[in-house]
């Protein structure tokens, strides 16, 4: 006669026995669906050391401008914005010293923009900056950055049209952008009449008392060139919006600071798996 805890174990051992079965079915499943799926992807890139570009310098301009939105004469209702101007220095001779198809650009965009580091008030932007227009305000709709910035390629140094975004192909002129801090100050009244000197650059911050720390952020985003010989170069770019230092700050009118060492300055070169 078989005994009540000898048909328990029976019972516990048919049990784990199933499990065990449907806990394999289920893994291998798993296997091969992700085997499906890694065959059906694309080779991914990874990220190699290369000595082709590098950032030679970057250039940073921070001032201040305001929108008005009155509809009378009597008085000034602004808007203020904090805006830095960018400009970003190739160096494509690290390790030649003429021009080839290694060192010459045929593609250039931007993408992965981020702001990093947030600031406490104002709503920020980016902007394609016209070069020639560089440490002037003036925000055009056209040119704000949704997710990516491609470059037109000039092979002819006179090529000054600059009216959309171009490069060129020896990288004799910087990348240009524009961050925009909107809305910082989105109320500020000042009486409109001959005793009223209104200045449009850093000083509207300090008259509608905006603290710099307010506006404190850090931005990033990704340049990518490709040569002409079809070889992609990478570099991921961070900066801290310029405001002050011990001596100077955006109060005065504006604030201009450059860069020549970076975290990151190298491109790195993508290679095929």
């Amino acid at each position: 006669m078989i005994t009540k805890d000898k048909t328990l174990k029976i019972s516990i051992i048919i049990f784990l026995f199933i499990s065990i079965i449907l806990i394999g079915i289920t893994i291998g499943n798993n296997l091969k669906n992700k085997e499906e799926k890694k065959a059906e992807e694309p080779n991914l890139s990874i990220e190699t050391e290369s000595n082709i570009f590098k950032i030679d310098s970057v250039l940073l301009y921070s001032s201040a401008n305001a929108e008005n939105n009155s509809e009378t004469q009597t008085e000034w209702n602004l808007s203020v914005y904090q805006y830095t101007d960018i400009a970003i220095k190739i160096d494509n001779m690290v390790s030649m010293d003429e021009l080839t198809n290694k060192n010459t650009i045929k593609e250039l965009y931007i993408d992965n923009f981020k702001i990093t580091s947030e600031p406490s008030i104002g709503t920020p932007t980016f902007y394609y900056k016209d070069p020639t227009k560089f440490g002037v305000s003036n925000i055009n709709d056209e040119y704000e950055i949704k997710k990516k910035l491609k470059y037109r390629i000039a092979t002819e140094n006179d090529d000054n049209d600059f009216t959309n975004p171009t490069f060129y192909t020896d990288c004799s002129n910087p990348i240009t952008l524009s961050y925009v801090n909107k809305n910082v100050a989105p109320n500020l009244i000042i009486n409109n009449n001959k005793d009223t000197t209104i200045t449009f650059d850093g000083t509207l911050l300090r008259d509608s008392s905006t603290l710099l720390s307010k506006l404190n952020a850090t931005i990033s985003f990704k340049i990518h060139i490709i040569n002409y010989l079809n070889e992609e170069f990478t570099c991921e770019v961070s900066l801290d919006i310029p405001l002050q230092d011990d001596v100077n700050n955006i109060y005065q009118g504006s604030y201009t600071k450059e860069l020549t060492t970076l975290k990151t300055r190298k491109f790195y070169k993508l290679e095929k798996q």
